[in-house]
């Protein structure tokens, strides 16, 4: 990442462009950190399945599914540069970036927006899922269910953001390398922003997850509004007949403001109820409706700021929405952890 960003320097006459390139590196190098706390933290003494303990369980399931996806994408990678050293003319068809640009291009339209940000729902729908299959072991399993869950959620979060992150790479340094499915699967969850440059979905994941240190209310919040209420944001937007720019000159509209800061409040209230449901949060009415308007305003004052300053929210929401509920969680003297 850091090697793309030093070759293309020069071609980037945004700052702001810089300055998200800059920011996705410094979280992925930051997940590189604070990963073996991961396994420390969740392992919390408990006795494991494979091993006599829960750190060592992780270590080998980390191993198993993190390096092995990474492995199996290069494999992949080589297998399609191999096809294009077989077969020389993909070099000016499939495997040629600026036709891939060009026709990218000649698609994209709405639609492409609406879906890519039908692709942002999913983070919420694995970590929901992955909750409740554990829940139902938890007979089995005892009391490390929850944290079985919760490193599984950190397994599966860094496989999708590494697959988009080693797609990207490939994308932008030697497109010979893309297979014909991933190609295809960034064509439907890129932006014509985008094309030169990361996307922002791996970012994303990365910008919740240090959040799962804390109570998983507060880790689940932060995700639905990173996730899920910037895609209904932007698409009450998208879908709204008359729109209303603001400020003008921008693609920011006030139904998707309005969007932004009712589902921030929704998302937050759903938040915490799903984690009472498993019994993982003992939040009272008060402080989760207080916590939801405070949320909601800062969600929308992020949505206004960068309508100007085009830094990306896809890392801005879950970090600054995240430390805005840490300082007001703590004001409010509800235990973080």
């Amino acid at each position: 990442m850091i090697y793309h960003i030093i070759r293309s320097w020069n071609e980037k006459n945004n700052t702001y462009f810089k300055i998200n390139e800059i920011m996705y590196c410094i979280l992925t190098l930051a997940f590189a950190f604070y990963y073996p706390f991961f396994i420390t933290h969740f392992g919390n003494a408990h006795p494991g399945i494979f091993y006599p303990s829960a750190s060592a369980d992780f270590i080998l399931l980390g191993n198993l599914f993190i390096v092995g996806m990474i492995f199996l994408m290069l494999i992949w990678a080589l297998s399609a540069k191999i096809r294009t050293i077989k077969n020389p003319r993909l070099l000016e068809t499939r495997n040629n970036y600026e036709v891939f640009k060009e026709r990218f291009l000649e698609e994209y339209s709405k639609r492409n927006k609406l879906k890519r940000k039908c692709f942002h729902t999913i983070p919420f729908g694995v970590v929901g899922t992955v909750v409740i299959i554990y829940f139902l072991f938890s007979p089995l399993l005892g009391t490390r269910w929850f944290d079985y869950a919760r490193f599984t959620i950190v397994v599966l979060g860094v496989d999708f953001a590494f697959t988009f992150i080693l797609g990207d790479l490939i994308r932008l340094l030697d497109f010979s390398y893309m297979p014909p499915i991933p190609a295809k699967l960034f064509q439907k969850a890129m932006t014509d922003a985008e094309l030169d440059t990361f996307t922002s979905t791996s970012v994303m994941v990365f910008g919740f997850g240090p959040f799962l240190f804390f109570d998983f209310s507060i880790f689940l919040i932060v995700l639905l509004i990173a996730a899920v209420a910037d895609a209904c944001a932007s698409m009450s937007g998208l879908l709204a007949k008359n729109k209303h720019h603001f400020p003008p000159n921008t693609d920011k509209t006030i139904e998707g403001y309005i969007g932004g800061v009712v589902f921030t409040f929704l998302c937050t209230i759903f938040g915490v109820f799903f984690a009472s449901m498993f019994g993982l949060s003992v939040w009272s009415i008060e402080v989760i409706l207080l916590v939801a308007i405070v949320l909601s305003i800062t969600f929308f004052i992020i949505d206004l700021i960068t309508s100007k300053v085009k830094i990306q929210d896809n890392y801005l929401n879950p970090l600054i929405c995240g430390a805005v509920l840490l300082i007001t969680l703590t004001l409010l003297g509800v235990p973080l952890f």
